[in-house]
């Protein structure tokens, strides 16, 4: 279930009950088993109200000789006598015993992604457990944003396939049927069009796509001589047969169309969990309902930005050449089409609240997993790993990043702008995104201020029409609930190829 009208509804129906719950019981001074008697029955009446998906094992034994208090399928939780963790000592065992509880549970039940919670009734520290490693959250005041969270950690449980580049690489990849068919229907769509209408609206677009590309690919140079064969080996995998350098070229447009397709859809299904009810537009698991024309439309909107200003987001999308596969609509392409939306509304993106790290640059991730390194160097395209780019940022402003100087940090906050001249897949910006948010969380900035904040200090652009697309998206998963608190009034669109962060 996602965050939509119901759930935040229940959300705060339930954080008043629990703050009912400890106004009446901490005067009591409870020992740690009184509180969670009092606690865990109302957090498993919220889980039975959202629809939330999840196994709830008690006193669960992770591994010998270690058994937590509750394990809410992926999320354990360990409740602590109030005062534990507002002493240095008791809180550091505490936090160590929470840390040997997830690793043992990844290791018993072989999970990659976990989370931890640590509730004394007057604190709560919050962990996550990624591949082997932990992030850990300062101990936070048991008040009412504190609760807000610990339940959207638990409404992030809900049943639907984690929105991580891993997964979106297993179903999505070109070793997948329904990746193979997709870019098997746009090519065949291409080819026929180019050839039955050498002027029409297809054989346009295509030639402005290689246009915008010449200008970083020279598709010729990449695959020409011994370069065709790596690209050749691979294609086959789609069935495709590539053995010149305009060849090459066609299947690339088919390629980037399939990606960038792939990328708008994400989008979409993105803002219709997290927004969808509240603006009252139909909800993306609806496409599948609809007729060939009705869902070709639909679509057409998407394409057109329609769909998202919708959403008060100006420029998103504004229109763009991979938009042609609209002209070249058949069954063939339709049904590829729908499978692609039947998986993707499988998934669940409000799981990135309980691991937000999986949305730095996912979408450069998934378009790794896509393209093989061999492919893409022969194409001329390098992308910065992370690692690098926030060594880059440290060095541009070092106190921006280590600073423990809380007005210095609220004013740069407030003032300091950021661009990036050729963005790419939007490595820097998102990035930039995290240590908003993490300052944000640090210094108590209202959601709203800190989300207009990052639109007008957070900027880029790219002459490349596929990193348009990806960086704005990157951008948009990486603002996440935060969209649920921008202020009235829709931003104007930016200048073609120009990221204007949505409003």
């Amino acid at each position: 279930m996602g965050f939509d009208q119901k759930f935040k509804r229940l959300v705060s129906t339930y954080v008043r009950e629990l703050e009912a719950a400890l106004k009446d019981l901490l005067p009591k001074a409870p020992n740690e088993s009184t509180l969670r008697l009092q606690v865990e029955p109302i957090l498993h009446q919220f889980c039975s109200e959202a629809e939330v998906d999840v196994e709830v094992r008690d006193e669960y034994v992770v591994a010998k000789g270690k058994i937590a208090d509750a394990v809410f399928d992926r999320l354990v939780m360990e409740f602590k006598r109030p005062g534990i963790l507002s002493s240095s000592r008791t809180h550091a065992e505490a936090i160590e015993q929470l840390r040997e509880y997830l690793e043992s549970l990844a290791k018993k039940e072989r999970r990659r992604r976990l989370a931890g919670v640590v509730f004394d009734g007057e604190k709560l520290v919050f962990m996550r457990f990624r591949a082997g490693h932990i992030t850990l959250e300062p101990p936070c005041p048991v008040d009412r944003a504190a609760l807000e969270k610990l339940l959207r950690w638990l409404g992030g449980l809900s049943s639907g396939t984690a929105l991580t580049a891993e997964n979106l690489a297993r179903d999505f990849s070109i070793d997948q049927p329904r990746t193979q068919a997709a870019i098997e229907a746009l090519s065949r769509a291409l080819t026929d069009r180019l050839l039955s209408e050498p002027k029409g609206m297809v054989a346009k677009l295509f030639e402005q796509w290689r246009l915008f590309f010449s200008e970083a690919i020279d598709y010729k140079e990449a695959f020409g001589g011994h370069k065709l064969g790596p690209l050749r080996k691979w294609v086959a995998k789609a069935g495709i047969t590539v053995d010149t350098p305009e060849e090459a070229e066609r299947f690339f447009f088919a390629l980037h169309t399939y990606f960038a397709l792939l990328v708008k859809l994400i989008a979409w299904l993105a803002l219709s969990r997290h927004l969808g009810p509240k603006v009252g537009v139909p909800l993306f698991s609806t496409l599948l309902d609809l007729s060939s024309e009705e869902l070709r439309e639909k679509l057409r909107e998407m394409e057109r930005g329609g769909i998202f200003r919708t959403y008060g987001i100006e420029n998103l999308l504004e229109g763009d050449f991979f938009a042609w596969y609209l002209y070249g609509w058949g069954e063939r392409m339709e049904q590829a089409i729908r499978e692609l939306i039947f998986r993707l509304g499988q998934y669940d993106p409000t799981t990135l609240v309980i691991d937000p790290d999986e949305t730095r640059d996912l979408l450069k991730k998934l378009y790794h997993y896509l393209l093989p390194r061999e492919v893409r160097h022969n194409l001329g395209e390098y992308y910065t790993p992370d690692w690098l780019a926030q060594r880059l940022l440290n060095q541009v402003d070092q106190e921006f990043f280590t600073s423990r100087n809380e007005p210095v940090l609220r004013r740069k906050l407030e003032k300091l702008r950021w661009l990036d001249p050729a963005y790419g897949s939007g490595t820097f910006l998102v990035l930039l995104i995290k240590r908003y948010r993490e300052l944000g969380d640090r210094l108590m900035v209202p959601e709203d201020e800190l989300l207009e904040a990052i639109l007008k200090n957070i900027v880029g652009f790219d002459i490349n029409p596929l990193a348009v697309v990806t960086a704005r998206v990157n951008y948009l998963l990486a603002l996440g609930d935060l969209l649920e608190h921008r202020r009235g009034g829709n931003h104007d669109p930016g200048v073609p190829g120009r990221f204007c962060a949505p409003a």
